[in-house]
């Protein structure tokens, strides 16, 4: 990969990673959104399935940029990649500064009233959890500070990310 390439896939990486950060962001409020009004949880699932098929689109879109107006899938998976990648960093910033900000500890409390309803502790029982167990997965989840919420979730949707591109850089480098 020449140098021009390289810069044009980061150039290109940074701006649909942008698009995708803000994307994720609406996301993540049709999440917490969820807990008040639970047809959020519907339209956050929609957003969640369409990622893949979003990704797939602007790397296609990329490569119809290039002057072959197709890209190998290394180029594909670099740009699915780093488009994730960037997209990780823009969600992170934002989930900080709502739970560092506007949380109070809402999305905790939520977890941990349900780990702690009869019905859900009948159920964690049942698989094995005992009741020391549970308290101190509720004390584990309390304990933590916006920032380590914000890069747990930053690397695991890097994470989900990296397998996402493995078949969205399939799809684009074999279209044409």
């Amino acid at each position: 990969m020449s140098r021009e390439t390289y810069l044009r896939l980061r150039a290109f990486a940074r701006l649909d990673g942008f698009r995708l950060g803000l994307f994720w962001v609406v996301s993540f409020a049709l999440f917490i959104g969820y807990f008040t009004y639970p047809v959020c949880g519907f339209l956050w699932v929609g957003t969640l399935l369409f990622t893949p098929f979003y990704i797939g689109m602007r790397t296609q879109s990329y490569s119809e940029q290039t002057e072959e107006q197709r890209i190998s899938y290394g180029h594909a998976y670099a740009h699915s990649s780093l488009t994730v990648f960037y997209a990780s960093l823009i969600l992170a910033i934002c989930q900080w500064a709502y739970f560092q900000y506007l949380d109070n500890g809402f999305l905790i409390n939520q977890y941990a009233s349900m780990f702690t309803e009869k019905e859900n502790k009948a159920m964690l029982e049942s698989i094995g959890y005992t009741k020391d167990m549970v308290d101190n997965m509720v004390k584990s989840l309390r304990s933590l500070r916006p920032i380590d919420l914000s890069l747990q979730m930053m690397w695991s949707n890097m994470v989900a990310g990296l397998i996402i591109s493995l078949t969205t850089a399939l799809y684009v480098s074999y279209r044409h």
